[in-house]
This record gives C-alpha cells, structure tokens and sequence, in this order.
C-alpha cells in the first residue's frame, strides 16, 4: 500500500505590501531625489513591477516636490501595494505626507505650456488611475495617488 506523500505548502513570501520612509530619514540636502529612488528600487526589486517603476518615480518626485515647495515641507514617502478584491484590480498607492494641511493641491486651469510650474499633479493625473488628498492631522495631509498592476 502507498502511503501519501504529504503536501509542502508553498513558500512564504515575506515581502512586505507597505513601505514608507519619515522624511527625516532621507538625505536632508537631496530628500527628493532619495525618495524617487528609494521607490523606484523597491517597486522594481522587492515588488517586481517593473511596467510601473517609471511612472511611480515620476509620481513619487512630483508629489514630493509640492510638499517641499508648497505644502511646508516634506513629512513622509507611503508606498501600499494592495490585492486584488472582487470588482478591483491589484493597485499601487502612493502617499506624500507635507506639514500644510491647509493648502489644498488642485490641478491648474493654466494650459500655457511655456509656464514653468503648475505641470506637477497635471502629470500624475494623466500617469495614474486616480489622485487626491485628504488631512491626516491638524498638522499634515497626505496627497496620493493609485496605479492600477497590469
């Protein structure tokens, strides 16, 4: 008589679906290029997505780059790879904390393509599914926005 063989379970798989870096973390005299690259890395090398390193890089360094100029300065990078549920695809979430909750992030009516600013959440809106903010304190808001994994 055969005796079964008993079923290995499938390896664990340890890599985390949130990571995120206080901004004190990151180099003081370059935060944002170290957090383009700190999100960059992580999405191609720990969550193999590589379709999506591009635009979350681009994302990550503009969303960064308000909260520095406008929003009173970089508090913190979240980055959330979410499953897939019934009726929702798998997503990424990006999240940029900043120390102004009261400076609301909006896109701007201006169409001029020689002005020098105001092109930052034009080019996340168009590279992600979805984008907004919301306060997470009286002291900081999060702006965020979501990729959807292919």
């Amino acid at each position: 008589m055969d005796t079964p063989i008993p079923s290995i379970p499938a390896p664990f798989d340890a890599t985390p679906t949130r990571v995120g870096w206080d901004a004190s973390a990151l180099d003081p005299c370059r935060p944002i290029a170290e957090a383009r690259h700190r999100a960059r890395v992580w999405v191609q090398e720990q969550w193999k997505l590589l379709d999506l390193a591009d635009s979350v890089e681009v994302a990550v360094a503009e969303l960064c780059t308000n909260a520095v100029r406008h929003g009173g300065g970089l508090a913190g990078l979240e980055l959330v790879l979410g499953v897939s549920r019934e009726f929702a695809p798998p997503m990424l979430r990006v999240m940029v904390s900043d120390r102004d909750p009261d400076h609301t992030p909006e896109l701007t009516a201006d169409n001029d393509v020689l002005t020098e600013s105001g092109r930052g959440l034009r080019l996340v809106a168009a590279l992600s599914r979805r984008w907004g903010w919301y306060r997470t304190g009286f002291d900081e808001k999060q702006v965020w926005c979501t990729f959807v994994i292919t």
